[in-house]
């Protein structure tokens, strides 16, 4: 039975099987601890709770990602927050989802044709297992899970998820019930409403946000297809204005990681070089002076007494 159970695991996740994915290693190992209902997003059937645990790890992998940019030495502004935006996207993390989590993760996700479409539920479940990881003391493995979203975040014109996000784009395109579920909406079972037995009328309504919008096809996935694409459409300027939101709150909060590293990066400048200027001037070495000669008269030589005295007796005596 175990090992049906892992034949269809190889068969579901191929690139998994037996091998880790280069430069991984530590962060598959701290990650695959993680308890997968903790992290759960609601799109996934998890709790509401796992989105705090999400922008928490946001942070913190951005944070990282800062780390790993200074490192590399890229400049400019513009290029900073370019490579940034690519490599923590939702976008670029849910192309590489089964890259980057365990199969005990994997396995409590929807298959990955379906997860295409739910962009911002697969970013979701990144940070809060990041978030898991770094509560558990595990910095190595998020620096090195930084190396890999910006190195394949840009292997190609620097932005490497550009071809994979078109296709992702291209997939949710064609499945706006996802879309709509994707952004916090939903779409309500389609009813008969009329038509003949041979030939059917269904209705159902969606609803984003305060809209709702019904209507009707020959099928239930018709209609509820038809209602899901009348409120994605009804929204597209609103959404729009949302992303260009989120596009410069992100460039913002790259600026303020990188700004927040280089201030570290000072102090700890200052520090280094403070120590050594205290270290050398407590380093005298011992004294050099020399001690001035003993003032007191040298104690006269044995044998020397008898001619001293008679000589100083001749003395007073020619003086007399």
């Amino acid at each position: 039975m175990l090992g049906r159970a892992s034949a269809r695991l190889r068969q579901l996740f191929p690139q998994q099987a037996g091998s880790t994915s280069p430069g991984l290693a530590r962060w598959h190992s701290a990650v695959s601890e993680v308890n997968g209902w903790l992290v759960l997003p609601m799109g996934f059937g998890g709790e509401r709770h796992v989105t705090t645990a999400a922008w928490h790890g946001d942070k913190v992998l951005g944070a990282a990602v800062a780390r790993e940019l200074q490192a590399q030495c890229v400049g400019g502004q513009d290029e900073l927050t370019r490579r940034f935006c690519a490599a923590v996207s939702n976008e670029h993390m849910a192309a590489h989802l089964d890259q980057l989590l365990p199969l005990t993760l994997l396995t409590l996700l929807p298959p990955a044709e379906e997860r295409a479409a739910q962009v911002h539920d697969c970013g979701t479940l990144l940070e809060a297992c990041v978030e898991r990881v770094h509560h558990s003391g595990g910095a190595d493995a998020i620096e090195e899970l930084a190396r890999y979203l910006l190195a394949t975040a840009t292997d190609t014109d620097a932005d490497a998820s550009e071809g994979e996000g078109g296709e992702a784009r291209a997939r949710r395109e064609a499945n706006p019930k996802g879309r709509l579920l994707e952004l916090g909406g939903s779409v309500g079972p389609a009813e008969q409403v009329g038509g003949a037995s041979h030939s059917p009328l269904f209705r159902a309504a969606a609803s984003l946000g305060e809209r709702r919008l019904a209507a009707e096809g020959g099928s239930k996935k018709a209609a509820e297809k038809a209602a899901a694409e009348k409120a994605w459409a009804a929204g597209a300027a609103e959404r729009a204005a949302q992303r260009a939101a989120e596009e410069k709150e992100a460039a913002r909060h790259a600026e303020e990681l990188l700004a927040e590293v280089e201030a570290e990066k000072r102090a700890k400048g200052k520090k280094g070089k403070k120590k050594k200027k205290g270290g050398g001037a407590g380093m005298a070495g011992p004294s050099q002076e020399h001690e001035p000669p003993s003032q007191e008269p040298e104690a006269p030589t044995e044998g020397t007494e008898a001619p001293a005295a008679a000589a100083e007796a001749a003395k007073k005596a020619e003086e007399a």
